[in-house]
């Protein structure tokens, strides 16, 4: 059986960045950082990972999608 490889870029906001880096290194998952946005205080990734290795990709996207959500009801607030 042929193993497929997977690659995804993936902006990271830098307030997440030691949970991801942690959930990468527990898993091996392979990465590299391909571009820096000091505006929007994030940087990409370029993730290489089996097709069996989604659930920890879906994982990390979700860390993502919480930490903007809140960072967006923290925007709302101040705007009060």
């Amino acid at each position: 059986m042929t193993t497929v490889i997977v690659q995804k870029e993936m902006e990271i906001p830098v307030g997440i960045l030691v949970e991801v880096a942690d959930l990468l290194i527990e898993h091996e998952i392979s990465h590299k950082i391909t571009a820096t946005d000091a505006d929007n205080d994030c940087i990409t990734l370029e993730l290489e990972y089996e097709k069996e290795e989604r659930e920890i990709i879906h994982e990390i996207q979700d860390l993502i999608d919480d930490y903007e959500e809140e960072d967006e009801d923290g925007e709302e607030d101040d705007d009060r």
